[in-house]
């Protein structure tokens, strides 16, 4: 049950911060996708848009998010890709708006593991 609460919430997330373009499914579509196993951030994606000109280009909160879901997927590569961080928890959680401070809140109750 757990797992499949982390999965809604997980496409909740993405699809809330308009983050699709980040994300792959093996099912074709992120909504399609049974189990969070079956979605994994888009890393080069991500790697391609941060070295384009202006950056990613998502509000503080989208790249605050975008850090978070990373770093449930796999911590390293979120160090890696985000070396500037993310900030302090306070900071981060500062930067959402409601729907998003739910969404955090929610995926760290329910999470079940991921990735790596």
């Amino acid at each position: 049950m757990q797992q499949e609460e982390f999965t809604k919430i997980l496409k909740e997330a993405i699809n809330y911060n308009q983050l699709e373009r980040y994300f792959l499914s093996e099912t074709g579509d992120i909504e399609s996708a049974q189990s969070h196993y079956e979605l994994r951030p888009d890393l080069e994606s991500v790697e391609k848009d941060k070295a384009s000109d202006g950056g990613i280009k998502l509000s503080h909160a989208q790249r605050r998010m975008l850090i978070v879901l990373v770093a449930l997927w796999d911590g390293r590569h979120a160090d890696r890709v985000f070396e500037e961080g993310m900030g302090s928890l306070a900071r981060t959680i500062h930067s959402m708006d409601r729907e998003n401070r739910e969404l955090f809140a929610d995926l760290i109750v329910t999470y079940p593991g991921w990735g790596n």
